[in-house]
């Protein structure tokens, strides 16, 4: 496996990770603007969140083309480490780079829906899309 390939790849795993570091901050900020009331900021802040996990959409089209073009093997290995939950060990520095980057950025998942399942259950109760 390329090098070269694995540093685009890890480029747009940064560009997908400040995506959603920001997707955390927002979701954080709206669930601020609840508690005071402040609905105008929710839409505003709904509005941001959208547009930063568009950018998310991106790039992860993105990693979808640049893993096309590694052979199936190295494709699925490369994928496991971007999930985070890679069972063969990175044999390159840069590998293990995304190895961490994919990790790193399903933490931030998983601390911003808890945050935002916070926020629903307050909202929805039973009908939240969580319940």
């Amino acid at each position: 496996m390329e090098d070269s390939m694995l540093v685009e790849i890890l480029k747009e795993m940064q560009k997908k990770y400040m995506c959603i570091v920001e997707i955390e901050r927002i979701t954080r900020e709206m669930g601020d603007a609840l508690s005071r009331n402040d609905r105008e900021s929710v839409q505003m802040l709904l509005g941001m969140r959208q547009d930063e996990m568009n950018k998310a959409d991106v790039s992860i089209r993105n990693i979808e083309c640049l893993l096309s073009a590694l052979q199936p093997d190295e494709g699925s290995q490369v994928r496991e480490w971007l999930n985070g939950s890679g069972n063969r060990n990175p044999a390159s520095p840069m590998a293990e780079r995304l190895a961490e980057k994919g990790k790193s950025i399903q933490l931030a998942l998983k601390r911003t829906i808890e945050v935002d399942r916070h926020i629903s259950m307050r909202l929805s109760g039973k009908d939240s899309y969580y319940q």
